[in-house]
């Protein structure tokens, strides 16, 4: 069963719950399970996923509907069957933050290319690597 769906409105994530990222995420692979923390305060709103492996390896996530993208993303079977996804209502869909390494002011970008696509009633989530063609966002 293919599933495709337009992410218009995210589930709600409770702060400190527990996550499996089945195949982790890329260039992290040894990393499974992750802690995800929220902070909304009215001016913010971000999550943070921390391995439970280690805590040191830590990501700062954003909903990219607050940048304004809606992601009309597709997922395979063999990605249907990973998060175990059942309902598109279910299904979050988070960007990374990331720092430029090669720039010297604090400015962050998103992975835009990368996003995570979490299952929040599973609590299943995989990195979606996006080709060219598949990062066409609608505003």
């Amino acid at each position: 069963m293919s599933m495709q769906s337009k992410v218009k409105q995210q589930p709600s994530i409770q702060s400190e719950k527990i996550f499996t990222f089945p195949k982790g995420i890329p260039g992290f692979e040894e990393y499974t399970t992750f802690k995800i923390f929220h902070k909304d305060d009215g001016k913010v709103s971000a999550y943070w996923l921390e391995s439970c492996e280690a805590p040191v390896v830590t990501f700062t996530l954003v909903d990219p509907t607050s940048y304004d993208l809606n992601y009309d993303i597709f997922l395979d079977d063999t990605e249907v069957q990973i998060i175990k996804a059942n309902n598109p209502l279910d299904i979050g869909v988070f960007l990374i933050l990331k720092k430029d390494e090669e720039k010297d002011d604090l400015q962050l970008g998103a992975n835009v290319g990368g996003p995570l696509v979490i299952n929040v009633q599973e609590q299943l989530g995989f990195q979606k690597v996006l080709t060219r063609q598949q990062t066409e966002t609608e505003h």
